[in-house]
Protein backbone atom coordinates (compact mmCIF):
# COMPACT_ATOMS: atom_id res chain seq x y z
CA UNK A 1 0.00 0.00 0.00
CA UNK A 2 1.37 2.99 -0.96
CA UNK A 3 0.71 6.40 0.92
CA UNK A 4 1.10 9.92 0.33
CA UNK A 5 4.42 11.04 1.69
CA UNK A 6 5.92 14.43 0.89
CA UNK A 7 9.25 14.30 0.09
CA UNK A 8 10.97 17.47 0.95
CA UNK A 9 10.02 20.52 3.12
CA UNK A 10 7.60 23.34 1.93
CA UNK A 11 8.71 27.02 1.78
CA UNK A 12 5.84 29.05 3.82
CA UNK A 13 3.65 30.99 1.21
CA UNK A 14 5.12 33.95 2.38
CA UNK A 15 7.47 36.49 1.49
CA UNK A 16 11.58 35.70 2.10
CA UNK A 17 13.78 37.09 4.64
CA UNK A 18 15.67 39.32 2.60
CA UNK A 19 12.31 41.15 1.48
CA UNK A 20 10.82 42.29 5.22
CA UNK A 21 13.03 46.12 5.34
CA UNK A 22 13.16 47.44 8.93
CA UNK A 23 14.05 50.80 9.40
CA UNK A 24 17.05 52.33 7.45
CA UNK A 25 18.74 53.37 10.39
CA UNK A 26 19.90 49.49 11.15
CA UNK A 27 22.67 48.30 9.70
CA UNK A 28 23.00 45.75 7.25
CA UNK A 29 23.79 43.18 9.49
CA UNK A 30 20.95 43.95 12.36
CA UNK A 31 18.99 44.49 9.33
CA UNK A 32 18.88 40.87 8.25
CA UNK A 33 18.54 39.66 11.94
CA UNK A 34 15.69 41.25 12.10
CA UNK A 35 14.10 40.31 8.82
CA UNK A 36 14.63 36.70 10.37
CA UNK A 37 13.39 37.04 13.29
CA UNK A 38 10.11 38.66 12.16
CA UNK A 39 10.16 36.19 9.37
CA UNK A 40 10.10 33.27 12.25
CA UNK A 41 7.61 35.23 14.03
CA UNK A 42 5.19 35.42 11.03
CA UNK A 43 5.60 31.41 9.95
CA UNK A 44 5.74 30.66 14.09
CA UNK A 45 2.50 28.66 14.44
CA UNK A 46 2.22 27.03 10.98
CA UNK A 47 5.51 25.66 11.46
CA UNK A 48 4.84 24.30 15.24
CA UNK A 49 1.53 22.44 14.00
CA UNK A 50 3.00 21.08 11.16
CA UNK A 51 6.35 19.88 12.89
CA UNK A 52 3.76 17.99 15.93
CA UNK A 53 1.41 16.19 13.33
CA UNK A 54 3.68 13.35 11.08
CA UNK A 55 0.51 11.34 10.31
CA UNK A 56 -3.11 12.18 9.46
CA UNK A 57 -5.59 9.90 9.57
CA UNK A 58 -8.28 11.14 6.95
CA UNK A 59 -11.99 10.35 7.27
CA UNK A 60 -14.65 10.96 5.10
CA UNK A 61 -18.13 9.22 4.37
CA UNK A 62 -21.55 9.72 4.07
CA UNK A 63 -23.96 10.71 6.67
CA UNK A 64 -24.67 8.19 9.53
CA UNK A 65 -21.88 5.71 7.61
CA UNK A 66 -19.80 5.66 10.92
CA UNK A 67 -16.99 8.63 10.37
CA UNK A 68 -17.36 9.10 13.71
CA UNK A 69 -17.49 5.33 15.09
CA UNK A 70 -14.28 4.73 13.13
CA UNK A 71 -12.68 7.66 14.17
CA UNK A 72 -13.67 7.02 17.87
CA UNK A 73 -12.48 2.96 17.33
CA UNK A 74 -9.00 3.81 16.05
CA UNK A 75 -8.33 6.61 18.79
CA UNK A 76 -8.90 3.97 21.49
CA UNK A 77 -6.32 1.03 19.12
CA UNK A 78 -3.91 3.78 19.47
CA UNK A 79 -4.53 5.75 22.49
CA UNK A 80 -4.57 9.06 23.13
CA UNK A 81 -1.00 9.67 24.11
CA UNK A 82 -0.25 9.24 20.41
CA UNK A 83 -3.03 10.65 18.32
CA UNK A 84 -6.07 13.11 18.85
CA UNK A 85 -9.44 13.74 16.80
CA UNK A 86 -10.18 17.02 14.77
CA UNK A 87 -13.11 18.10 13.34
CA UNK A 88 -13.14 19.92 10.21
CA UNK A 89 -17.04 20.82 11.22
CA UNK A 90 -15.54 21.49 14.90
CA UNK A 91 -14.28 25.02 14.33
CA UNK A 92 -17.50 26.05 11.58
CA UNK A 93 -19.86 25.03 14.12
CA UNK A 94 -17.99 27.29 17.13
CA UNK A 95 -18.03 30.18 14.55
CA UNK A 96 -21.33 29.83 13.16
CA UNK A 97 -22.98 29.41 16.87
CA UNK A 98 -20.95 32.47 17.92
CA UNK A 99 -22.05 34.76 14.96
CA UNK A 100 -25.56 33.75 15.80
CA UNK A 101 -26.01 33.26 19.41
CA UNK A 102 -26.81 28.84 18.97
CA UNK A 103 -25.43 26.37 21.70
CA UNK A 104 -22.39 25.35 20.06
CA UNK A 105 -22.31 22.39 22.46
CA UNK A 106 -25.52 20.89 20.87
CA UNK A 107 -24.57 21.50 17.46
CA UNK A 108 -21.90 18.88 17.84
CA UNK A 109 -24.57 16.29 18.81
CA UNK A 110 -26.81 14.50 16.71
CA UNK A 111 -29.42 15.56 17.67
CA UNK A 112 -32.59 17.56 16.14
CA UNK A 113 -31.26 21.04 17.41
CA UNK A 114 -28.08 20.24 15.04
CA UNK A 115 -30.43 19.36 12.31
CA UNK A 116 -32.23 22.61 12.55
CA UNK A 117 -29.90 24.25 11.86
CA UNK A 118 -27.45 21.75 9.46
CA UNK A 119 -28.88 23.82 5.74
CA UNK A 120 -28.08 27.43 6.70
CA UNK A 121 -25.21 26.59 8.73
CA UNK A 122 -23.69 24.57 5.07
CA UNK A 123 -24.57 27.90 3.52
CA UNK A 124 -22.64 30.17 5.58
CA UNK A 125 -19.69 27.68 5.55
CA UNK A 126 -19.84 27.36 2.00
CA UNK A 127 -18.85 31.36 2.13
CA UNK A 128 -16.21 30.99 4.54
CA UNK A 129 -14.72 28.52 2.41
CA UNK A 130 -15.00 29.73 -1.35
CA UNK A 131 -13.09 32.70 0.63
CA UNK A 132 -10.88 30.42 1.93
CA UNK A 133 -10.52 26.97 1.47
CA UNK A 134 -8.53 26.16 3.78
CA UNK A 135 -10.28 28.40 6.40
CA UNK A 136 -11.33 25.31 8.81
CA UNK A 137 -8.99 22.39 7.94
CA UNK A 138 -6.06 24.81 8.90
CA UNK A 139 -7.48 25.89 12.19
CA UNK A 140 -8.11 21.71 12.90
CA UNK A 141 -4.07 21.58 12.20
CA UNK A 142 -3.08 24.50 14.11
CA UNK A 143 -4.84 23.09 17.04
CA UNK A 144 -3.21 19.85 16.93
CA UNK A 145 -1.14 18.83 19.89
CA UNK A 146 0.18 15.29 19.35
CA UNK A 147 1.93 12.91 16.43
CA UNK A 148 -1.22 11.57 15.09
CA UNK A 149 -4.17 13.55 14.04
CA UNK A 150 -7.09 11.68 13.45
CA UNK A 151 -9.74 13.93 11.04
CA UNK A 152 -13.18 12.58 11.68
CA UNK A 153 -14.82 14.39 8.93
CA UNK A 154 -13.23 15.34 5.93
CA UNK A 155 -16.19 16.60 3.15
CA UNK A 156 -14.70 18.02 0.25
CA UNK A 157 -11.65 17.21 -1.74
CA UNK A 158 -9.85 20.75 -0.69
CA UNK A 159 -9.95 19.19 2.67
CA UNK A 160 -8.63 16.46 1.23
CA UNK A 161 -5.81 18.21 -0.19
CA UNK A 162 -5.28 20.34 2.37
CA UNK A 163 -3.76 17.78 4.29
CA UNK A 164 -2.20 16.51 1.87
CA UNK A 165 0.02 19.71 1.73
CA UNK A 166 1.00 20.31 4.96
CA UNK A 167 1.13 16.99 6.42
CA UNK A 168 4.11 14.59 6.15
CA UNK A 169 2.02 11.57 5.63
CA UNK A 170 -1.38 10.81 4.94
CA UNK A 171 -4.07 7.95 5.41
CA UNK A 172 -6.87 8.64 3.67
CA UNK A 173 -9.87 6.43 4.78
CA UNK A 174 -13.46 6.17 2.95
CA UNK A 175 -16.59 4.86 5.53
CA UNK A 176 -19.24 3.31 3.44
CA UNK A 177 -22.64 1.87 4.44
CA UNK A 178 -25.83 0.92 2.86
CA UNK A 179 -28.28 3.30 2.36
CA UNK A 180 -30.46 0.69 4.54
CA UNK A 181 -27.94 0.74 7.43
CA UNK A 182 -27.75 4.49 7.43
CA UNK A 183 -31.78 4.64 7.80
CA UNK A 184 -31.74 1.87 10.31
CA UNK A 185 -28.80 4.72 12.19
CA UNK A 186 -31.36 7.47 11.82
CA UNK A 187 -30.76 8.80 8.12
CA UNK A 188 -33.37 10.03 6.07
CA UNK A 189 -32.93 12.13 2.96
CA UNK A 190 -32.90 16.10 3.54
CA UNK A 191 -32.98 18.18 0.28
CA UNK A 192 -30.47 21.08 0.42
CA UNK A 193 -28.22 18.68 3.37
CA UNK A 194 -27.62 15.17 1.35
CA UNK A 195 -27.87 16.56 -2.10
CA UNK A 196 -25.02 19.25 -1.27
CA UNK A 197 -21.42 19.13 -1.94
CA UNK A 198 -20.74 19.08 1.98
CA UNK A 199 -22.42 15.28 1.48
CA UNK A 200 -21.36 14.88 -1.83
CA UNK A 201 -17.80 16.09 -2.32
CA UNK A 202 -15.67 13.10 -1.99
CA UNK A 203 -18.62 10.65 -3.72
CA UNK A 204 -16.12 10.51 -6.60
CA UNK A 205 -12.91 10.88 -5.05
CA UNK A 206 -9.55 8.68 -5.61
CA UNK A 207 -7.54 7.27 -4.81
CA UNK A 208 -8.38 6.03 -0.67
CA UNK A 209 -5.76 3.92 0.82
CA UNK A 210 -8.71 2.23 2.98
CA UNK A 211 -12.28 1.71 2.02
CA UNK A 212 -14.46 0.67 5.29
CA UNK A 213 -17.53 -1.56 4.87
CA UNK A 214 -19.33 -0.25 7.98
CA UNK A 215 -22.48 -2.20 7.55
CA UNK A 216 -23.96 -4.81 10.11
CA UNK A 217 -22.12 -7.91 10.19
CA UNK A 218 -18.91 -6.79 8.92
CA UNK A 219 -17.48 -5.71 12.49
CA UNK A 220 -14.61 -7.98 11.84
CA UNK A 221 -13.25 -7.03 8.90
CA UNK A 222 -13.55 -2.86 10.37
CA UNK A 223 -11.60 -4.39 13.05
CA UNK A 224 -8.91 -5.23 11.02
CA UNK A 225 -8.74 -2.42 8.67
CA UNK A 226 -8.82 0.27 12.07
CA UNK A 227 -6.23 -2.14 13.29
CA UNK A 228 -4.13 -1.93 10.37
CA UNK A 229 -4.56 1.72 10.37
CA UNK A 230 -3.48 2.11 14.22
CA UNK A 231 -0.05 0.03 12.78
CA UNK A 232 0.56 3.18 10.43
CA UNK A 233 -0.34 5.34 13.46
CA UNK A 234 2.42 3.75 15.60
CA UNK A 235 5.07 3.69 13.54
CA UNK A 236 4.26 7.93 13.18
CA UNK A 237 4.48 8.03 16.47
CA UNK A 238 7.86 6.11 16.43
CA UNK A 239 9.35 8.53 13.94
CA UNK A 240 8.14 11.67 15.76
CA UNK A 241 9.92 10.35 18.45
CA UNK A 242 13.04 9.20 16.82
CA UNK A 243 13.57 12.67 15.25
CA UNK A 244 12.37 14.31 18.43
CA UNK A 245 15.65 12.72 20.19
CA UNK A 246 17.56 13.34 16.97
CA UNK A 247 17.22 16.86 17.09
CA UNK A 248 20.25 18.82 18.12
CA UNK A 249 20.02 20.72 21.73
CA UNK A 250 20.47 24.09 22.56
CA UNK A 251 23.66 24.33 25.52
Amino acid sequence: MRLRTLSSPRAPHLQSPMAVRPAAALGATAALGFSYWLYRRLCAKTDASEAVVHLAVVFSGKRKSGKDYCSDKLLALVGESIAEIGSVSAPLKRAYAEEHGLDYAELLTASAYKEKHRKPMIAWGEARRHADPGFFARKVLDAATRPVLIVSDARRPGDVDFFLRRVKTVVRVRVAASEATRAARGWAFAAGVDDAESECGLDDYAPWEFVVANDPGNDAAVDVQLRRIATLCRDAQREAAAAHHAAPRRS
